[in-house]
């Protein structure tokens, strides 16, 4: 059995926590089980956020997420509450605005939220964008499931522009690649 757990952190209203039910639908229609678990603060823009998704190849044992595999981080706050927690040979992935200047400028980081900007105006579809980067990596999932749990999941006048953002995020990774 495979179990990899991820986790997407960030602010409230980037959608972190409708990229992580987006990941877990994802997984159960490319043939996984999957189980989703949120955490956000108090507000609901602008506080701490994160969504954790368990995807395995068997049964789940235990729901929760305590190795992280691979943690996406979309603040800075994030960053410095989240990081700890990854695995050992856990994968970061972090938005180019927050990564600390240790990184580097490591193979990690990409304009998420710029992305995001530049589709909606905002960060309404960070989360999306983050969900495209995420699986141009990984590919924990199927991308065609991907893209069937982004349309079954956001309201039907969102659609076309989180599968915009969505296909923004997978070619932000193309784009490295070129």
């Amino acid at each position: 059995m495979t179990r990899s757990e991820i986790r997407i952190a960030g602010a409230g209203g980037q959608g972190v926590v409708t990229a992580g039910r987006i990941l877990a639908e994802a997984a159960i229609l490319s043939g996984s089980n999957a189980t989703h678990n949120q955490v956000y603060g108090p507000q609901s823009r602008g506080g701490a956020s994160r969504s954790d998704v368990v995807i395995a190849t068997g049964t789940i044992g235990f729901p929760l997420a305590d190795d992280i595999d691979l943690l996406v981080v979309l603040s800075a706050e994030a960053y410095s509450r989240y990081e700890p927690e990854l695995g050992e040979d856990g994968r970061l992935i972090v938005d180019s605005r927050c990564a600390p200047d240790s990184l580097n400028g490591g193979a990690g980081q990409f304009p998420v939220v710029d992305t995001a900007r530049a589709i909606c105006g905002g960060q309404l579809v960070t989360g999306v964008v983050a969900l495209g980067v995420l699986q141009a990596l990984s590919g924990v999932v199927d991308t065609e499931a991907l893209h069937r749990a982004v349309v079954a999941r956001v309201p039907a006048r969102h659609r076309e522009m989180n599968l915009d953002a969505l296909d923004a995020g997978l070619r932000l990774v193309d784009g490295l690649a070129a």
